[in-house]
Parts: structure tokens; sequence; C-alpha cells
């Protein structure tokens, strides 16, 4: 909070100054109470009394009282032309309120007023970063940086810079430990920056210093659950679990309580799913581990122990259903999501899109909000937001992915419907005491497959994907290969999946791919910091020294690029362990050959299973070096990839806008409710 610009003067013989002085002084040595009884009984005699109303205001923020606040103060402002204190403290408290464009108008006003504000300043940078203002932040930020270079003023630029400008950040961060040796903030920030960086051992040497100054349990978490995102190789796959399941172990041990996780915790255990193994009993421990360190996260809604209303199901009761991802927006799991919300029969099912902040507004934003009955944005804090996801009272909440980050992660652990799922949007066991179902395909698993899942495994039939997935446009025009960041001459291996997909059993079957054929150029995408492909590079050229002269990292391409670059590659190579799913749609919706190797868990097993629903069987390889051969034949005989394009292009339709996919979706929700469908 900021204080008056100017404060009564010493010599001052005005009662209401007096006053204002003695009230001030209580204020000042933390009697709040007789505080605010000597503001309000001020303003009784003198009830224009700017400076009172303001120090009031003050007051409500200190107790979080926003509203208040924003009350308060706003009765001074109409003349505070000439102070810049109410008019930041009035940001603050509209920041607080979620209003984010008068808090900006407000420090904005503040900082003309006094250009050497610096607070204001940090909230000013603080309010543009809320509205992913990020280039204006860091300009707020530097401007009370050059006022001011203080500890605080560098952690405020690390954040503003940690997502755009990772080295900037990671320098940032330093300056401000440097300048505050305990600043933990700092480190905590420094810390998880260097764990998406792939600096797995720096982060945890940073680590290990915050918890040494203030052994916070959301340190120990992240430092205990932590894994690399980019791995050294197989063995480190062995050493990074025994590590961890170690850690876990001593956290069972000793387990330190967790008050707000969304605000301690910065991971939801992303990374393990890339390992190629079975993560149930892993995540299982997790999920017990975090009820025990904060029980309150298992909170159940009100209307979940209702009995069921009998008409439940039919028109006059429809079975409420809600969709909840933080990436309902132009990414992959809005993708998959839009045409199951949009094609729902609603005389049966009214549906909730359920938005997680930073809530991004583009055209499948827009798409998703328009098809569905209702959509609200949830609150940062995760009490609010059972409290808004309850007042739904939903029948069924099925989250759209759970494990690539911790709000949703962590809202799973509540009871918010009687039946809660979630499917392939991250296709990994959650581990999660409440979540009770896991929605698959029987085209994608194993007999087995049952043991892979700590929730109930329901399996769609016969689908030759988990989505009701538009097809692509076809780029118009085409980009050639000329036009496209790829080797010129040669053949073309194209592997387009983000690299922490890639698992060095993906290594070796790339490096052999380019010794039994000289002319073949492994491509793969910068997705990520350039430490991943850096990371990525250096682990394959251990084994590969000969042929990294023909292994090239370009540039992310979107939209009809990307497709244009799918369609131009003589090969996709499927990651194994890891399959693609919105990638693999796209290659096979331009007649790309995509070669894959089904392994034993879903996640590695999607490519096939769309591959079985259009009868195409030949890219699909036994082992690594049946994936060799079939890549090195469709790269190496030109008619033989031809005849495989012309046969995907002409079964390609039984993946896309499949009405059956949302059937048996609805038949799922039927199911898990009991009733039939």
């Amino acid at each position: 909070m900021a204080e008056d610009a100017s404060p009564p003067q010493a010599n001052s013989q005005d009662p209401s100054t007096e006053a204002f002085r003695a009230a001030l002084h209580l204020h000042g040595q933390g009697k709040i109470a007789e505080a605010e009884a000597a503001y309000r009984a001020l303003l009784q005699r003198w009830p224009h009394h700017g400076q009172a109303w303001h120090h009031l205001g003050i007051l409500a923020l200190q107790r979080n009282d926003y509203a208040m606040a924003a009350e308060l103060i706003g009765k001074v402002l109409p003349n505070a032309d000439t102070v810049a204190a109410p008019w930041a403290n009035y940001g603050i408290a509209m920041l607080r309120l979620g209003k984010v464009d008068e808090a900006i108008a407000a420090q904005q006003r503040a900082v003309r007023i006094d250009p050497t504000f610096v607070a204001a300043y940090k909230n000013l940078g603080n309010a543009y970063r809320e509205k992913n203002m990020r280039d204006e932040a860091e300009a707020a930020y530097r401007q009370a940086l050059c006022i001011a270079p203080d500890a605080d003023g560098w952690f405020n630029l690390g954040l503003a810079l940690q997502n755009v400008d990772p080295g900037g950040g990671i320098a940032a961060f330093r300056q401000a430990a440097a300048l505050d040796p305990n600043h933990v903030k700092a480190l905590s920030s420094l810390a998880n920056l260097l764990r998406l960086q792939g600096r797995i051992e720096d982060a945890r040497v940073v680590w290990d210093r915050a918890i040494s100054i203030d052994p916070q349990p959301g340190l120990r978490f992240m430092r205990a659950l932590t894994v690399n995102p980019i791995v050294a190789g197989r063995a480190e796959i062995e050493a990074e679990r025994q590590r961890q399941s170690a850690a876990i172990a001593a956290l069972e041990a000793d387990t330190p309580p967790l008050l707000a996780p969304e605000d301690e915790v910065f991971t939801a255990n992303f990374f393990m799913a890339y390992h190629g193994r079975n993560n149930r009993d892993v995540h299982t421990r997790i999920g017990r581990l975090y009820e025990k360190a904060c029980p309150g996260l298992a909170w159940q809604a009100p209307h979940v122990a209702r009995p069921r209303d009998p008409q439940l199901g039919t028109p006059e009761r429809r079975i409420r259903v809600g969709f909840l991802s933080q990436f309902l927006r132009r990414h992959s799991i809005g993708k998959t999501t839009r045409g199951i919300l949009a094609q729902l029969d609603k005389s049966r099912f009214e549906s909730a899109a359920i938005f997680v902040q930073p809530a991004i507004d583009d055209d499948i934003a827009r798409f998703i909000r328009e098809a569905a009955d209702h959509s609200l944005v949830l609150p940062k804090k995760l009490p609010a937001a059972r409290a808004a996801v309850a007042a739904l009272e939903l029948d069924i909440l099925f989250f759209q992915d759970i494990g690539m980050e911790p709000y949703t992660y962590f809202l799973a652990f509540s009871r918010l419907a009687p039946v809660q799922c979630v499917s392939f949007g991250h296709p990994d066991t959650t581990g999660i005491p409440n979540m009770d179902w896991f929605i698959s395909n029987d085209l994608f698993e194993l007999p087995e497959a049952a043991s892979h899942y700590s929730e109930k495994l329901f399996q769609l039939h016969d689908l030759g994907t988990l989505a009701y997935y538009y097809r692509p446009e076809d780029p118009n025009p085409r980009k050639s290969r000329a036009e496209l960041p790829l080797p010129q001459q040669g053949r073309v291996y194209l592997c387009p999946q983000h690299l922490f997909k890639i698992h060095p059993d993906f290594d070796d079957i790339a490096i052999d791919i380019l010794r039994r054929d000289p002319e073949g150029h492994l491509v793969l995408i910068a997705q990520g910091p350039q430490t991943w492909s850096d990371l990525t590079l250096r682990r394959m050229g251990r084994t590969g020294t000969d042929v990294m002269n023909r292994v090239s990292v370009i540039p992310p391409q979107e939209g009809p690029d990307f497709l244009s670059l799918l369609a131009a590659a003589d090969v996709v190579l499927d990651t194994v362990h890891f399959n693609g799913m919105n990638t693999s749609l796209e290659a096979l919706s331009q007649g790309a050959v995509v070669v894959t190797l089904p392994s034993d868990q879903q996640r590695g097993r999607h490519t096939q299973g769309m591959y079985r629903k259009m009868g195409i069987l030949e890219p699909v390889a036994k082992d690594a070096a049946d994936y060799v051969a079939i890549a090195l034949r469709v790269a190496q005989d030109a008619e033989y990839r031809a005849d495989l394009r012309r046969r995907i292009l002409a079964a390609n339709h039984l993946l896309y806008e499949d009405p059956r996919v949302v059937r048996e979706f609805e038949r799922f929700f039927l199911a898990s409710l009991g009733l039939e469908s």
C-alpha cells in the first residue's frame, strides 16, 4: 500500500489534522480496531477529510476487503488530482477485484501525478501482466528499476520475462537473489524456470538454497516431484524415477501441510508421461500424499449428496455435463473438445464450458462458448473455483485434461459432481481418488489396459479417434518443399512432435534410419526453450555422431504452413511411447504417411488406432527394426508411398466429424449415471 504524498505537518493547529495524526499513530502501532474507530470518529466531525477516507480504505486493503477498500478510497478520487497514493491503492483494490482495466487506469493516473512513484509502476506492471500485456508489464517494471533498483523490482521483471525470454527471466531472478539473498520467492521462481529449461540439477541446487532459508511445504513438494523434461538417456529415466520414489517416501513419512496448493506447487508431474512406463502406482502415491498434505482438497459440493432426480436424462431434466480445461482455445485440447460440445444431443444433455485462467479469447474459445448452454471463467483461488463449479449442480464433470498444469489437477481432488471423468487430453492416469472414470477406446487399448489406470476404465467402441474432430482445411495454396524450411536435397523424415515426446528409444530408430539412408534428413521442430533443442541434439549425438550433420531443428510452423510441412515430408515419424493425436489427425488429413510403433500404453497407440479404423496397417510397425524398414521403404519407394497416400486420402474421412464419437460419449454419460442409453 502507498501512503499519502502529503502527510500532516507537525506544527499544524488544525483540530482535524491533530485527530488524523492520532489515528495514524494508532494505525502505525498496529492497533487496527482503535485506528479504525479514530478515523470514523474524525469523519463524523469532518466528513470531507480525504486522508481519513483513504486510510480507512488502506485498512480495508490490509484485511483483504477489496470491495470496501474501493468504495472508501473512491470517495477521495474526485479531489485527488495532485495526490498519487489514493489512485495507486484504488488500483490495487481494482486488481484484486478482477477489474484489470480499471486497475491499469488508476496506476497510470498515479504515475502521471508522480513519475517517481516506484510502487505504482510495480503495480501497473502487475496489472499489465494480468492481461498478458507482457511488453507493457516489462516496460513498467523496468521504469521502477530505473528509479529504485531493488530486489522486488528485479523479481517482478523476472515474472514478466519468464515465458517470453527465459534467459532474461533467469538473469532477473538471479539479480533479485543477489540483492536479497533471502528472497525466497525469487529463488523459487528461479528454480522453477531452470526446471522448465531442462537444467534440472541447477534447479535442485536453488531449491535447496531456498528450503534452507524457509522450508516452505510447496518448495519441498517441487523439489521432490520434479523430473527432467528432456532426459539424457534411458538410464536417467530409471534414475529419475528412483529418486522421485525416494523423495515421495520422505514426504509420506514427514508430510508438510499445504494451505493453498495452487499457489505453492507449480507442477503436476507432467513429464512422467513421456517415460514410456505405467505411472498408475506413482500417481496414486502422489494423489494420496496431496490429500494428506491438504485434506481440504477433497471438498464436496452440496448437491452431490442429494437423491437423483427421477426425471434425469429426460427433456424435463437434462443431464448437465461440464467440460473443464485451461486450454479451451486454439490448442490441441480446444480442437478435440469443441466438436463433442457442439454436437451433443441438446434434448438430453445440457452443457457448460468451464474456462480456467488465463482464459485466452480466440476463435475456438468463442466457438466453444457459443456452443455451450453455459460458460464461465473460474476464479484463481480453488475455494472460489469449487464454489463456482458447485453452483452449476453438474451431473457429470468432464475434465478435458489433467496433469498438464497444477490448477486443474488440484481442482480435480474435489467432488464437484456425482460423476467425474477424464480422457485422452493428457493420456495418463491421474491417481486422484475422486476421479471416477478414464474414457478410452477399444481400438487404442490392450486387454490388460484396466491395470494402467487408477480410475475405472470405460472403453468406447470402434472409433478411430476420441474426438469429434473437424477436418483440417487444406492449405490454399499449399506451400512446396522449396518454400518451407526443409532440406532441399535428399529425403525428409519429419518428426513434428514436441521435443519432450522424443524418447531415447526413438533416437536409436532415427539414427538407424539415417545410417541406412545416406540421403535422408531427420527434421525436428523447435518447440519449447532453446535448451530443449540443445539437450535433444546432444543426447542424439552421443550415439549418432556420424549422422548429426543430417539432423536439423526448424522453427515451428503454424496453421496452413504446418499442414504444408506434413504434406511435403517423404515420411512422418511418430514418436514412440507417446504418439500424436492432433498431429496424426492433421498429417493423415493431408495423406501423409505416418509410421508408428504401438506401445503397451494408450498414449503410444493413438496412430495405430486411426490406421485400424481406416483398414491400413502397413505403416504400423511390429518392433523397432520393422519401424526402420517401413520408414525406409516409404521414403525410398515413390510408387509405394504414392499408393499409401492414395489409400489414406480415400479412407481418412472415417476420422473426421464422425457422429458416432459423440453418440459413444453420450453412451458413457448415461451408463456412468446408471441410466440406459
